[in-house]
């Protein structure tokens, strides 16, 4: 039978008619992103932060100082003896006066008046997850820069708007990953995983010399990287498997994507493939056998914060009880037992 070349035009009515929500919510999203950008909005050289529903905007060299102090209040003991390292002093040596920390200060608060996803973090998320030079007790380098200068590009090209969209695009999970990721954006060759390599390679510098890392390494790097462009975002993991230490530690990050929906968990990409933020259990440790029922293995997020009390175990240093931590055994053994 002879085909009737006006059909499909037939079906072009129905598919208008299904695509009207598409565009409806499209819209309304647009809508909201722009309502969050001016609610958000600071005048020049103001810092903008959320706070009981409005926004309050603080004079950047003001805090500049609270950032500051925050970060040599919790300073870990063996970062004491390098303050003026870590931040600098007036005169300094050959006319630097300043360090990493000092640079980590300016460039978190930056990022905040820049882009509209920085801007939404609340004070005490930013100054334990997008504040910090460090995550951990690896080697304190100067990687933020680098690492947002990569980056920066990547997310403007991919249209990112959103701390999901910045948390996939960084680790090549979007649209545009042939234009390139945090693993192949800042290294010569694409930074891969490679096992048994902490604590020989897990800081930032070392990751991107090495081209590759361990999970701890992978994710510290992640970290690092999320937090340059604004993202709040941890180390987390466990010391071992079933609290026996012959069963191997593993390391993975959490982000922080919002005051709705609070902290979600993700490996950076070659450490884990094909993972999303929305589905616990599509990571290969999160189901029952790794958490069963009654739980015996314990996880723990790194923060900066030395207030808390409750200490971030590391296996590669266990009886290094410097880095802070906060206990999450029980969200971890109640979201994989459900996979």
């Amino acid at each position: 039978a002879a085909k009737n070349p006006l059909a499909p035009l037939a079906l072009l009515p129905l598919l208008l008619l299904l695509l009207r929500p598409l565009a409806a919510a499209a819209e309304k999203e647009e809508e909201e992103h722009e309502a969050l950008q001016k609610q958000l909005s600071c005048p020049e050289n103001m810092v903008p932060w959320p706070e009981a529903g409005k926004t309050l905007c603080q004079d950047f060299d003001l805090a500049v100082e609270d950032a500051t102090a925050f970060l040599k209040a919790n300073l870990p003991p063996y970062d004491r003896d390098n303050e003026v390292t870590l931040f600098g002093e007036p005169g300094g040596v050959d006319g630097l006066n300043t360090g990493i920390a000092a640079v980590a200060v300016n460039m978190s608060l930056e990022a905040r008046m820049a882009l509209p996803w920085a801007a939404r973090v609340p004070r005490g998320v930013f100054n334990d997850y997008v504040l910090p030079y460090a995550s951990l007790n690896e080697a304190r380098t100067n990687a933020r820069p680098l690492l947002r200068g990569a980056l920066l590009p990547l997310l403007r090209n991919a249209g990112a708007r959103t701390i999901d969209d910045v948390v996939y695009v960084v680790n090549g999970y979007n649209a545009s990953a042939a234009n390139g990721s945090l693993w192949t954006a800042v290294s010569r060759e694409k930074i891969y995983f490679k096992s048994g390599q902490t604590p020989l390679v897990y800081d930032p510098m070392s990751a991107i010399a090495f081209g590759y890392a361990s999970c701890t390494g992978i994710s510290v790097l992640y970290v690092d990287a999320l937090r340059a462009v604004g993202v709040a975002a941890r180390v987390v993991g466990t010391p071992a498997w079933h609290n026996v230490t012959a069963n191997g530690n593993h390391n993975w990050v959490e982000v922080w994507r919002g005051p709705e929906r609070g902290w979600s968990f993700i490996e950076g990409r070659p450490a884990g493939q094909g993972e999303s933020l929305d589905d616990p259990c599509d990571k290969w440790f999160c189901n029952p056998a790794h958490f069963p029922d009654p739980n015996d293995t314990p996880v723990f997020a790194a923060r900066f914060d030395r207030g808390t009390g409750v200490v971030y175990p590391m296996a590669w240093d266990p009886k290094n009880d410097a880095v802070p931590g906060v206990d999450r055994t029980n969200y971890y053994a109640s979201t994989c037992l459900r996979c």
